[in-house]
């Protein structure tokens, strides 16, 4: 909604391909700094954001005791992207605020698998396309049947391709096309099975620190042709350094460039390890010194 410009020309964009670490840092800095003072205008008084942006539920109504599951479905532009909840070395990610009717409690939303963004020496984390993310709606005590009326949510997020913009979106739930649940069904299933599963029981799994790299090990899994992992808590890892990927009968290591940026050793590796079958798992593990 809003374009970002540099300070020696008001309204000036700065072109990725120009200043690529520059323009991608500043971008979201400023853009949440735009929203600020521009609070008072509506959703609909701004241009737009390469982006439509829906909420939408699962179910008309759920039965009590059960989560009512909604989500905000992003559908992108081509070429356009949008963050995880660690965007890599730029950006933000979506804030969802939720409005809801006293009694009713959102759970976290549900991150599904990102992908990688790389722009020249800028690798992000995001989503483009079409992406739901996703939340549990409960009632906080025993009470009747829980519908999906009266629910809202306010939607702040980053929005780039060669430049930035910052958007915001104020969203009541919409109504399925012709009023067939049965589509928006499928999509929350779908979107399920993208979400990081917990590792199967027989992974053992460890990590340690040697050096400047950071060493990943997983033992117990069939035969995997490569992984990649995508680090949740940011200045870790260094995201534009290649990922080593080594297997064997037993398993498989991944070595990862600690980050310049990391001021201090970290006692846990936590984030998301994704196969090259497309399965993805929860990694969080205590991080060794090498002997």
């Amino acid at each position: 909604m809003f374009s970002l410009w540099a300070s020696d020309r008001p309204k000036r964009l700065i072109l990725k391909s120009m200043f690529p670490l520059f323009q991608r840092v500043s971008a979201f800095l400023l853009s949440w700094a735009t929203l600020l003072f521009a609070g008072h205008l509506s959703a609909q008084s701004v241009p737009d954001t390469h982006a439509k942006v829906e909420l939408i539920a699962e179910q008309s109504n759920v039965p009590s005791g059960n989560p009512l599951w909604v989500g905000v479905l992003f559908r992108l532009d081509k070429g356009w992207h949008i963050y995880w909840q660690n965007p890599g070395d730029s950006g933000e990610p979506p804030k969802v605020e939720w409005q809801l009717l006293r009694g009713l409690v959102a759970g976290p939303i549900r991150w599904p698998q990102p992908i990688r963004l790389e722009a020249g020496t800028i690798v992000d984390y995001g989503y483009e396309g079409r992406v739901l993310l996703m939340a549990p709606i409960k009632a906080a005590g025993a009470g009747k049947t829980l519908s999906a009326t009266a629910i809202a949510a306010d939607v702040k997020y980053i929005i780039c391709r060669e430049m930035c913009i910052a958007a915001r979106a104020h969203l009541t739930l919409s109504k399925p096309p012709g009023g067939d649940w049965v589509g928006w069904h499928t999509l929350f299933q779908q979107t399920q099975q993208q979400l990081p599963k917990t590792p199967p029981a027989g992974w053992k799994i460890s990590a340690e620190s040697n050096g400047s790299q950071f060493i990943i090990s997983v033992r117990g899994t069939p035969a995997v042709q490569g992984a990649r992992f995508f680090p949740l808590d940011p200045n870790q890892v260094e995201n534009s350094s290649p990922q080593g990927f080594a297997s064997n009968q037993s398993g498989f290591r991944l070595i990862l460039k600690k980050s310049d940026q990391m001021l201090k050793p970290i006692s846990a590796l936590r984030g998301v390890i994704v196969l090259s079958s497309g399965f993805a798992f929860e990694v969080a593990t205590p991080v060794v010194s090498a002997k």
